[in-house]
């Protein structure tokens, strides 16, 4: 799922990203879109992640976050073909690759609503399939090994999956302060841990300190999350 690279003292640099979480009320609930990356790419081959990609210099924006926000409804239309709608995006979280994975991005995650039913059409050279699907039926199937989800796309499923229903998602992400992961990769026995800023291990890098667990662990090529804590409001 990742690339190490041998580090001494200086990370590789992280290039400038943006994802759009879009999401629908589906007739049975809460509905994400879920693209999966051709299998012959270079990185996250044959995941399902959301649209996005990296920043170009053509992305307008007053700060990095605007020029994201440009570039994640650039990559919408890309790679789907459809357009943002008149509900508001909204900044969703943060994530900064580990310094020991050899492909960094820092890359903002923004959440999009999107209402009616337009097409989705892929390009079929770098995005294959597209699904809809809800929340917390990805992340079964991912935990049944079924589905391969990056961290980053796992975490934020499981995120959405907290909420009812769409008008609810929204007024709790514009209501909290944005979380941001720059995960600390551990090796624990055969499994691997990330662990995530809020956890009590984070700053010694030290997977035995559980009084606040903020993490995800990878055993046997399947990821699972846990957070102890609710996201706490902008001030």
């Amino acid at each position: 799922m990742f690339e190490k690279v041998d580090l001494e003292n200086t990370a590789t640099p992280a290039r400038s990203a943006a994802t759009l979480i879009v999401t629908r009320d589906g007739a049975t609930g809460l509905e994400v879109l879920l693209l999966r990356r051709n299998p012959a790419l270079k990185v996250m081959a044959g995941a399902w992640v959301f649209p996005g990609g990296k920043v170009d210099a053509d992305d307008h924006g007053d700060d990095a976050l605007s020029r994201a926000n440009s570039a994640a409804i650039r990559e919408l239309h890309e790679e789907t073909g459809l357009e943002v709608g008149s509900e508001p995006i909204v900044h969703f979280s943060r994530w900064l690759t580990p310094e020991v994975v050899k492909h960094r991005f820092d890359t903002y995650f923004f959440l999009a609503p999107q209402s009616g039913n337009a097409s989705v059409v892929v390009d079929g050279s770098e995005i294959v399939e597209y699904r809809w699907v809800k929340p917390n039926d990805a992340v079964v199937e991912q935990a049944a090994g079924k589905l391969k989800l990056p961290p980053p796309t796992m975490v934020s499923l499981i995120d959405v999956a907290e909420h009812e229903g769409l008008t609810d998602l929204v007024k709790a992400v514009i209501r909290r302060q944005p979380p941001y992961f720059f995960p600390r990769i551990v090796e624990h026995g055969e499994d691997h841990v990330f662990l995530y800023p809020g956890d009590s291990g984070y700053e010694t890098s030290d997977v035995g300190h559980v009084a606040t667990r903020h993490r995800t662990t990878m055993h046997q090529g399947v990821f699972s999350y846990r957070r102890d804590f609710a996201w706490p409001d902008r001030h």
